[in-house]
């Protein structure tokens, strides 16, 4: 609706139209987080769109490892959402998105190299937060 209502604001030489709607959509969503926090858990959205690509978790065979599968996949989205906004704009991009570096680079207006960097940095603040908290939930904390 954006490129309907402001066609102008697009310009062709600083890139493609998907990456000026992927920026668009950026700001709009970091506008709208900022009046107010929405917070779907990923599992539930995964099997509301029956994207689980895991077919044997969702059978229902094992309920301690769907549930173990679970709390997991809790802690990951609420380490995910803790990460500072340029690593988690690089995991969401390069990993749910799909993305090349360059295609991500081209959305957040950064190097490639960059891109790499925060993901890279981001990963290892991830595997961090969820060792410290599977030893907190270990310990009964």
């Amino acid at each position: 609706m954006v490129l309907i209502d402001s066609p102008k604001g697009y310009d062709a030489a600083k890139g493609t139209v998907a990456g000026w709607l992927y920026g668009v959509a950026r700001n709009l969503t970091r506008k709208r987080i900022s009046q107010v926090r929405l917070d779907l858990p990923l599992l539930e959205e995964a099997i509301e769109n029956g994207d689980s690509s895991d077919s044997s978790f969702c059978s229902g065979s094992d309920p301690l490892a769907e549930l173990s599968q679970a709390e997991m996949l809790d802690l990951l989205r609420k380490a995910v959402l803790t990460l500072p906004e340029p690593y988690r704009e690089a995991v969401v991009l390069c990993e749910l998105e799909e993305m090349s570096y360059p295609e991500a680079a081209a959305i957040l207006e950064c190097a490639p190299g960059t891109v790499a960097s925060r993901l890279h940095r981001a990963k290892a603040m991830l595997q961090a937060k969820m060792r410290t908290r599977n030893k907190s939930a270990m310990c009964g904390k």
